[in-house]
């Protein structure tokens, strides 16, 4: 049996090790801040639940929780007291057709080597089965087969460029091969019968949609669009004649058509003028769209049902709330609900003829009275360019001159959500509970904001896309919000890249950087990308540059900061999982070095058994108090010290 601790003595002496200390920024001094939320709660709770989901035949439900101290997924009867739980850390769960199994994804070594299981929904076994065995690859799940136990997964076990189509019974046997990808399909179309109706293929700068033809193994080409062009498709219905999709075929914004598979052609349901459709929920029963989700600042829905409408606003209350139907039951009589705000997420059940029943919360929820409030802003880029972004200040501290923390997203294609729905949501208001203010920039070159938004970052790394950045700070100062003495720069992935140009292209605008698993040498990023990336690199190359050209060589290198690394004048601290597969660790490696060897000050740090974001609390914690004692010496902020988590956090 482990031990947490050797002795009394040690447990003494990591205690007086680090002190929880109040703000020494001029404008926090006097201010009645919250409680101060200890790092365990925002990365450790036992309480917190989540991604609840019903059974197809309504009579079960499944979520994320914890067995104990370990992550566990629990299933359990809808009104029932026979809870079980499977103990894994997964990333995504889903019931099979037949409601008899429990699949669940995972990916045990954060290597993003992504696996998928199966458990039995009814009895006591506990036991998980590993549907495709094979090690080094990526499976994921597709469909689940109606009336039965099936399920349609893809899987690169034979290639691992790219991804083949299977069909595996969760009960045993060995997977069945159903298409074998001639090394340029990106997406297979399967709809609920288990039949594969469609293909992606990519051919140079187009898309070929096509259709099973007459003859085995024959292909028929329905429609050609542009790589360039985004359509995601969903909700095969009217045997695989028609689809459901997410479009900018020939407009700025994504919109929800009607796809026709026999002649390519999209009738458009629903858009927003400003933004694109972020997701659409179909009607199981009918396979028609229940309700539609956007954001041009707080969070809004369409909602097709006016029924649904009026239970999803009862549930919403009167405040900005980004309302997701979760799951439902083959009737669509039974329904799981999420209610995200900024402050975080709550589950309710829906059923026909009863009350909202609550489920359960996130740990955002759990301590959201300490928390504080978002609000969308917007500013004007110097070249004139619209930006949108959001704001967080510190709940009692007035809003003048506060020490400020430029949070930037990753991606780049994504983007920073008023609601939960975001990764970076705990470290915000972790940000904000020591006393920040947090600063996010949907910077160009963000997803959602259109075509045109997107396509203005190209060839701008370390460029307009940090012009944006810097233009955020300056609109922040302008506003009396920041002090322009004390902002740092903080982010993850393209986020840790733009914390380390901003620590090395624009260091007289930010007093320190935190980079997490961050790019420093962007052609050699793309020349060790993992194989599976191999259809997804021409969209790099066409953004930032192919590594194999030497003028474009050239270019990335001048925008990499492992090149600039004599220019850093303030501290910076590096964070990065080991076992990143994406961003991989001699990345990080390299600028540490390259600073150290210019004399700058760099405090490293690595996470085991995590990789391009971290999936282990113990990991989380140490990055949550490596951050608050580094930007409380920084910024002025407060700092909670050690938190004695920290003693076992070894163990897990």
């Amino acid at each position: 049996m482990r031990r947490w601790w050797g002795s009394a003595a040690l447990v003494a002496a990591l205690a007086l090790a680090g002190c929880a200390s109040g703000p020494t920024h001029p404008s926090l001094a006097g201010a009645q801040l919250p409680d101060l939320v200890p790092v365990r709660d925002f990365v450790a709770s036992r309480q917190s639940t989540g991604g609840y989901r019903v059974s197809p035949d309504g009579k079960h439900i499944a979520w994320f929780g914890t067995d104990g101290v370990v992550p566990a997924i629990w299933v359990q009867s809808i009104d029932g007291s026979d809870a079980k739980a499977f103990r894994i850390r997964a990333r995504a769960i889903r019931f099979s057709a037949d409601s008899r199994w429990l699949g669940i994804t995972a990916d045990p070594a954060g290597d993003e080597n992504t696996r998928i299981y199966a458990g039995a929904v009814d009895g006591p076994g506990t036991d998980l089965r590993e549907l495709m065995p094979a090690p080094r690859s990526v499976a994921h799940f597709a469909e689940a087969v109606d009336a039965s136990s099936d399920f349609i997964v893809t899987s690169n076990r034979r290639d691992k460029k790219v991804f083949d189509l299977y069909r595996v019974n969760p009960a045993g046997g060995a997977p069945v091969l159903m298409a074998t990808n001639p090394g340029n399909v990106g997406w297979w179309g399967v709809d609920t019968t288990g039949q594969l109706r469609v293909r992606a293929q990519i051919k140079g700068e187009q898309v070929l949609l096509e259709r099973p033809g007459a003859e085995p193994g024959s292909w028929v080409t329905v429609a050609e669009r542009s790589r360039w062009d985004t359509l995601n498709i969903f909700g095969l219905h009217d045997e695989g004649r028609k689809a459901w999709a997410l479009s900018n075929r020939g407009r700025d914004k994504l919109a929800l058509v009607r796809l026709d598979l026999t002649t390519g052609t999209e009738e458009e349901w629903f858009a927003s003028p400003d933004v694109d459709l972020d997701s659409v929920t179909l009607s199981r029963r009918t396979r028609e769209p229940l309700l539609a989700h956007f954001m041009p600042g707080y969070p809004a829905r369409k909602v097709f049902d006016p029924a649904l409408d009026a239970r999803l606003s009862a549930l919403a209350g009167d405040k900005p709330a980004e309302v997701l139907v979760t799951s439902l039951d083959r009737t669509d009589k039974v329904l799981t609900v999420a209610v995200a705000t900024d402050r975080g997420t709550r589950h309710y059940l829906l059923r026909d003829g009863h009350e909202p029943r609550f489920l359960g919360e996130n740990r955002l929820s759990l301590i959201a009275k300490d928390l504080a409030p978002t609000q969308p802003i917007t500013y004007t880029a110097r070249d004139g360019l619209a930006i949108h972004g959001y704001l967080t200040l510190p709940v009692g501290a007035a809003p003048q001159r506060l020490p400020t923390v430029l949070l930037v997203h990753g991606g780049p294609w994504a983007r920073d959500r008023w609601g939960d729905g975001t990764t970076s949501r705990a470290m915000q208001q972790f940000l904000a509970n020591r006393g920040y203010a947090v600063l996010q920039v949907n910077y160009r070159g963000s997803s959602g904001y259109g075509r045109t938004h997107m396509e203005k970052a190209r060839g701008e790394f370390a460029g307009r896309m940090h012009d944006d950045l810097v233009d955020g700070v300056r609109w922040a100062v302008e506003r009396g919000v920041a002090d322009p003495q004390r902002v740092a720069i903080y982010g993850a992935s393209y986020g840790g890249y733009s914390a380390l140009v901003g620590a090395t292209f624009t260091p007289e605008v930010f007093a320190c950087a935190v980079d997490v698993v961050g790019v420093t040498d962007i052609a050699r990023l793309l020349e060790a990308a993992p194989p599976y990336w191999e259809l997804g690199l021409p969209w790099w190359h066409r953004y930032v540059g192919n590594p194999a050209v030497p003028e474009d060589r050239a270019r990335m290198d001048a925008k990499s900061p492992l090149y600039r690394a004599e220019h850093a004048q303030k501290p910076i601290l590096i964070m990065h999982g080991v076992n990143d597969p994406r961003v991989k660790l001699e990345q990080s490696e390299w600028m540490v070095a390259a600073l150290r060897k210019a004399g700058k000050q760099v405090d490293y740090v690595t996470f085991t058994g995590d990789g391009h974001g971290n999936q282990r609390w113990p990991n989380n914690l140490t990055m949550y108090r490596k951050t608050e004692d580094f930007l409380a010496q920084c910024l002025g902020g407060r700092t909670s010290g050690f938190d004695y988590y920290q003693l076992g956090a070894w163990a897990f």
